[in-house]
């Protein structure tokens, strides 16, 4: 029988431990692998996100006269093909562009990094996501599984804005290396003023989407009552595409991209060069997702200031291999395209 060129398929992933954020706990996320001739690339679906697996299921259906016009061997035009795909949910997006780069790569010859002339040893090192503790206890063992990172982010946005501020100061007394925070847009603007400016004798490397991210007007809200207190604010739910990075230019100092929210590894690279322009910082980030997608965003990563890829640290098993997470320290494989190989 002759074998699909294309096919996108679930790729359940089952948590280590549970992973508590402020928009819920989970111990499993359901995400899509897709497959494009040799190309991978996934599809993450947090349940906070709208977007189903039949939402990628029906779109790779939709686009299939797009890829069957993909020649079965050799180079082919990459942004071209790209250009042609309909708009849809970002993490069916995503996936079919991972997966798109992936053959393109392969057909080359080439690591995706390589294509696009950047150093993998000129990445930062990438932080390693605690979840919110449901006590200082628990919080110990978190703190006692992460010994010797030197980069670590503390999930916070509980609801109770003083367990909040303990989270930050327990870690801190015991915690000497790069620490951030992430409230996940939980706190009312008048709390966050409040907050950050409680917490700035904790020398924290920036504090990410403190208020919700409806308004990005709030943002510009935020610094003006900060009153120019000396606070490195990213924004992550607040963005999704380029015209919200020129809405926050001004307010906030970097950018959260993730290739799920964004559509992918071209949108990635577009947003990276507009945050550039405005003199804005930038961050990779990752939902849980497999080495897939964590691998894809790598190849991005010396165009970073701070990396938030440790997606497959936090899951049992990962059914892809690919980068290499050494404490935070990414390695990639000089494996073409993307470089990644079911396990």
């Amino acid at each position: 029988m002759k074998e699909e060129r294309f096919s996108a398929s679930d790729l359940p992933l089952v948590l280590r431990h549970t992973f508590r954020i402020a928009h819920g706990a989970s111990t499993r996320r359901d995400n899509v692998i897709v497959r494009i001739d040799d190309g991978y690339g996934e599809a993450a679906l947090p349940p906070y996100y709208p977007t189903t697996r039949n939402d990628v299921l029906e779109y790779m259906e939709r686009i299939r006269p797009i890829l069957e016009d993909i020649p079965t061997s050799g180079p082919f035009p990459l942004t071209a093909f790209l250009a042609k795909l309909p708009e849809t949910p970002p993490p069916a997006c995503a996936a079919v562009d991972m997966a798109l780069h992936d053959v393109w790569g392969k057909r080359l010859g080439f690591p995706l990094h390589v294509l696009f002339g950047l150093d993998p040893q000129s990445m930062p090192v990438s932080s390693y996501a605690l979840p919110i503790p449901e006590s200082l206890e628990e919080l110990n063992g978190f703190l006692s599984e992460a010994e010797g990172f030197p980069f670590l982010k503390l999930k916070i946005g509980c609801g109770d804005v003083s367990f909040d501020e303990a989270i930050v100061r327990h870690t801190r007394c015991q915690y000497s290396g790069m620490l951030c925070v992430d409230v996940n847009a939980k706190w009312p603007i008048q709390t966050a003023v409040d907050m950050i400016k409680r917490l700035a004798d904790c020398d924290l490397a920036f504090i990410e989407q403190p208020i919700p991210a409806e308004d990005p007007e709030e943002w510009h809200l935020l610094r003006r009552l900060l009153k120019g207190a000396p606070a490195t604010l990213i924004a992550d739910e607040s963005l999704q595409t380029p015209d919200d990075i020129l809405a926050l230019a001004g307010a906030a100092n970097g950018i959260n991209i993730k290739l799920a929210k964004c559509g992918g590894i071209q949108p990635a690279r577009e947003m990276i060069s507009l945050a550039r322009h405005l003199e804005m910082g930038v961050m990779l980030g990752c939902m849980i997702e497999s080495s897939v997608a964590m691998t894809a965003a790598a190849h991005l990563g010396p165009l970073a200031d701070w990396l938030d890829l440790d997606g497959p640290m936090h899951l049992a098993a990962d059914p892809f291999s690919g980068l290499s997470f050494d404490k935070g320290l990414i390695t990639l494989s000089d494996r073409p395209g993307i470089g990644v190989t079911p396990v």
